[in-house]
This record gives C-alpha cells, structure tokens and sequence, in this order.
C-alpha cells in the first residue's frame, strides 16, 4: 500500500458558507440603504439580490475543494471554471499563519495559509490557502506541517504591553491617515448624493474666502486632521498588536499570535533562522522604540513588511530595550550581537556623497517650483527659494544622520551592518547563513574607490547592504567574514588590495 495515494481526502468546513452568506446579507443591506437615501428608481435595486449569487459561487468551491496531508506533501484540489491540484511538499514549508476574521470567530473557524518562501512575481508568495477549518482542526495541521508537539511546554519570550500603543502615532502613517479622512469624507458625500464637486466645494471656497480668520481655521483644520491620523493609527496598532505573545515551542518553532478582532497566528521555524533585524524609524526613534524583524527563509521580505500583518514580526513597536531582549532571546545569545558589536565607521567620502544628493534634491525642488511660478503664479517664485533654504537645511541634517548611522563590523558568528536614516536598521545575520557576496560600484563610486557590498542570504529580504565603503576594507570584510569564500576571486590586483587599516579579530 502507498500512503500517498491512501490518504484520504478531506473537504473544509461547511460554514464557510455560511460566513460567505453573511458577507453577502451585509453588503446588499448596505446597497439598499444607499438606494434608499438617495431615492434611486426601483429597477436599480433589482441587481442587488445578485449579490446571493456569490453564496451560490462559495457553495459550489466548497464542493469542489479537497485537501489532504500525507507523509510527504500537503495537496489542495479546488476551483469551479478552472481545476487546480496543488502539492506542496512538506519540507519547503517555511512558516505556517492562522487567521480568523470576526465572522470566522463566530463559527469558530481559521484560515490557514502556508508558505513556501517560493514567489510566483516580485511581490506575491506562493502560498498555499485553506479557506476554512474548524479551529482545532487548523491549529492541528499547523503543528503537524511544522513538525511541532509538546505545546504545554513553550517558552515564553515577549508578551505586548498596552502601553506601548502609544508608540503608535510616531509614524509618517499619522499625517497620511489623517489626510486620507479628508478622501474618504468625499467619497461619503459624493456616495450620498451631494455632489462634493460642483456643491459642496464650491460653496466651501466661498465659505472660507469670506472669513478674516482664515490662517487660524487652516491651523485648527490641519490640527484636527493630525488629531484624526492619531486615533486612526491608535485603532490600527489595536487591532493589529493586540495581545502580542511570542513563544519558543517545545522544539523550538517561533509562533507570534496577535489581532484584536482578526486573530492570527504564525509559526517560523527556528532552524531556518539567519538572524535578526532591528528597525527604528526616524518618529519611533526619537522616543527610543523599534521593531523587531526575524530574517528567516521564506518571511520578512520589503513587501512584507509593509503589510499590517508581517510573520517575521517579533515584537510590537516597543523600547529599544525590550527589542534588544527579544531579538538575544530568539537567536539564543546572551545579548543582542548587534548591540555589543563595536561597529567600525565609513569613509568621510560617504557623507560628502549625502551631502551632494540632499543639495541637488533641493535645489531641483526649488527650481520647479520657480519654474511653476513663472509659468503660472508669480507668487510661487518666492516660495521656491524658501522651500529651497528649508529643503537644503533639513537634507543637510538628513545626510549627517544618515552618515553617522553607517558602520559594520564582526563579532562570534555574526555579521553586523547598520544604515539608513528616515529607517535605521541594524541586522546581526550569521555567517553561515551568508551563501555569497556582491561588489557594486556606480559611476560615481568609482573615482573614490567606494563600493557597495551586499551579502547574499535565503533569509528575510535575500541581501543585505554594508554601504559605501572603499573596495579593499569591502574584500577584506567578507573575506574575514567567511574565510576561503572571494579566494578564487581574489587577483592581488590594486583594485582589490587593502587600503584601509584591518578590521579587529571578531568578538568570541
């Protein structure tokens, strides 16, 4: 007998459609209550119950949709118009993520997505979905897809605190959200009926033309919108951090539950680990916070991150201490490597680099507007050379920062590289999780010998930059790093030759 064929298949919960229903019953509730008030003919409402069909369309997925988990693969057969069987096998799971939306909740159901750490474009995994199962059934085959028992025994390593929610306004997200109030007000009126175009707009101009306050009603208006960004960020760190616990398994799988009112739970495996990465944004970092990112195969790529729900995520927006803790405690150390790493500065010639940048950009910044103002609005000519000064003076700060915040350096089995300024990140990645290194150099770089190096890894983004620095201190960087690996590459030529004094012997 052949257990691969033997198995047998399994069908997904039947309240799936039930949840569709309800999906459905709100969404044309919805529908005819916006037909109502705007007192729309009664032929329009007639489309609406179509919206029964989407019932119908789920029904017969969750007919056609099969799944099993053999010895050495988890299969999926689905679709209506178009079949599909899918075998995925079972060692290039990467993580695997439960999620239950409110609904969900309701009949006690979960969705459970797989990954593979494959990707099928530049922005979207190849993930395996099961769209649902009861949820003792789903937390079942995420142990048994990421090899895990024993869950009574788990270790503890973070738990959110409700405090640290109000790390969640120092965000560039705030002033967005806030401005986006201003769209979806719009969007409400014009749905209403109001015609905001040709009405309301025009009627406001009016308004705010007439009134002698007006610089201080635009202050209290941008004031109002900073308000709204604020209780707009706070409600989504809510629903995205709350009840953050992350434990080590039994075995040593890494899972990270959250959500308020959508529940989600992932689990990484710790084998797959190459380091860990810490993020402080330019807001966040003012008042000493971070995130806490694992660089592990198959999660924590630039995409990713900029999701609500990131697996690789090992903390909330929390002080940097707390971050340092964590980030020790899930690599096993008894401090974060890339807090007691002395990391080595970069070359003058980096920041005259930032320096030259931050001064074109502004300059090209002043040089459309003045060609605006003398195209258009005269007025905008004197904006310019003040939006010229302004931008040139915070680049300049920028550029400073920026410089200031490159270093790189080695310590035990680790390799550490910190950059950026409006994000800085510090990522500790073990050497052995290094497969290869890259030397860029620009046109630019090129007369001052500068370089980019960049190491190669399966985990997290798959390279990670140590930025600007001359091509010698680059080669003997990653040949200390991993010793033996730029050998056959290495030429004796003066490109290539040390220029820079030697890096210190590595910390352990």
């Amino acid at each position: 007998m052949n257990p691969e064929t033997d198995t047998p298949w399994r069908r997904l919960d039947v309240r799936i459609i039930w949840v569709a229903a309800a999906w459905c019953v709100g969404a044309m509730a919805a529908a005819l209550a916006v037909l109502w008030w705007r007192e729309a003919p009664w032929w329009l409402s007639a489309p609406v119950p179509l919206v029964l069909a989407g019932v119908a369309y789920e029904a017969l997925l969750w007919a056609k949709t099969r799944y099993r988990l053999t010895a050495e693969h988890i299969e999926v057969r689905t679709g209506v118009l178009l079949r599909r069987h899918r075998a995925v096998p079972r060692a290039r799971v990467r993580s695997v993520e439960l999620s239950a939306n409110p609904l969900h909740r309701v009949f006690s159901l979960a969705v459970v997505k797989v990954e593979t750490g494959h990707r099928t474009s530049s922005d979207q995994q190849a993930a395996l979905t099961l769209n649902a199962l009861p949820r003792t059934e789903a937390q079942a085959l995420r142990a048994a897809l990421v090899h895990r028992d024993g869950a009574d025994r788990e270790q503890v390593i973070a738990l959110g605190q409700r405090r640290w929610l109000r790390l969640a306004p120092l965000s560039f997200a705030t002033p967005a959200l806030g401005l986006g109030a201003l769209g979806a007000i719009y969007q409400g009126l014009d749905l209403l009926g109001y015609d905001p175009d040709t009405v309301v707009i025009p009627r406001l101009i009016d308004w705010l033309g007439a009134r002698p306050d007006l610089p201080a009603l635009a202050s209290l208006t941008a004031l109002g919108l900073l308000l709204v960004g604020i209780a707009a960020t706070l409600a989504l760190a809510t629903e995205t951090w709350w009840n953050f616990r992350l434990v080590r398994e039994s075995d040593g799988g890494l899972r990270a539950t959250r959500g308020l009112f959508v529940t989600r739970s992932a689990t990484l495996q710790e084998d797959r680990l190459h380091g860990v990465e810490i993020a402080e944004p330019l807001l966040l970092r003012t008042a000493g916070a971070a995130y806490t990112y694992a660089v592990i195969t198959g999660s924590g790529s630039a995409e990713e991150e900029m999701r609500a729900f990131n697996a690789a995520a090992l903390l909330p927006p929390a002080p940097i201490t707390h971050a340092h803790r964590v980030a020790a405690a899930v690599l096993r150390e008894p401090d974060n490597p890339a807090r007691t790493v002395r990391l080595l500065p970069h070359p003058r010639l980096a920041l005259t680099r930032r320096v030259r940048w931050a001064l074109l950009a502004a300059a090209a910044l002043g040089a459309l507007l003045a060609a605006l103002g003398a195209w258009l609005w005269p007025p905008l000519l004197t904006l310019a050379w003040i939006t010229a000064l302004a931008a040139g003076a915070g680049g300049l700060l920028l550029a400073r920062d920026a410089y200031r915040n490159l270093g790189h350096g080695l310590t035990g089995r680790y390799l550490v590289t910190r950059h950026g300024t409006l994000k800085r990140r510090t990522i500790a990645l073990r050497r052995g999780g290094v497969i290869g290194w890259t030397f860029t150099q620009w046109a630019w770089h090129r007369r001052s010998t500068l370089c980019r190096l960049s190491a190669t890894t399966p985990g997290g983004r798959g390279v990670y930059h140590v930025k600007d620095v001359f091509m010698g201190e680059g080669v003997r960087f990653a040949e200390q790093a991993l010793p033996g690996l730029l050998t056959p590459f290495l030429t004796g030529s003066p490109a290539t030759r040390p220029s820079a004094p030697a890096l210190p012997p590595a910390a352990g």
